[in-house]
């Protein structure tokens, strides 16, 4: 029975932590602050220019997309959404994503070392809808977190995919952006 339960604990925390990877979920190091790098040079420009409101949109989205991870740094770090502002930033399944991860590390005494890379940028958006809507593709990359054991400091092994493509939906709450999905494509590498 317990060879059985330590497997089961053992494939959840595999799943949890590609879950937890999969959406930067994660503790980092240093100021705690994420940065959304602006897309690479190389991606193709679009045919038209987006409209000054469109752009201001796309320019608010990614902003509360930044929100949204430090937000979750933060909540991973103490273990708590507590005093953070997750709520503000993410709603439906996003925002449950996050409380499950916190709750299932926090239980399994699993902290978080390191910093995120990713790279974001807002694939769609219809700002005429109401509420508007975005989705925001992401290179995450996760080379640099580490999952430790909080109490002894030693790494936990991680074999998934570290460099990969999730999307993100997002809408508006009134004026403010919320995340409200994500989709996980661990097997399209960036």
């Amino acid at each position: 029975m317990h060879h059985l339960k330590a497997a089961r604990s053992s494939r959840v925390l595999a799943g949890l932590t590609t879950g937890l990877l999969a959406a930067g979920l994660l503790t980092a190091c240093g100021s705690g602050k994420t940065k959304v790098s602006p897309p690479p040079s190389s991606s193709p420009s679009p045919t038209a220019s987006p409209s000054p409101s469109d752009a201001a949109d796309r320019a608010a989205v990614l902003d509360a997309y930044t929100h949204f991870w430090d937000e979750q740094v933060k909540a991973l770090a103490q273990g708590s959404a507590d005093g953070t502002d997750l709520e503000k930033y993410s709603t439906g399944k996003a925002a449950g994503d996050v409380r499950i991860s916190i709750v299932n590390f926090r239980d399994r005494g699993v902290t978080f070392l390191g910093a995120p890379k990713h790279t974001a940028q807002v694939e769609s958006i219809d700002v005429k809808s109401s509420p508007k809507t975005a989705t925001i593709r992401d290179c995450l990359d996760v080379t640099d977190w580490k999952p430790v054991d909080k109490k002894t400091g030693q790494p936990k092994k991680v074999t998934n995919r570290l460099r990969y493509i999730a999307v993100y939906n997002a809408r508006t709450v009134g004026t403010d952006w919320q995340m409200t999905d994500v989709t996980r494509h661990q097997d399209q590498p960036c």
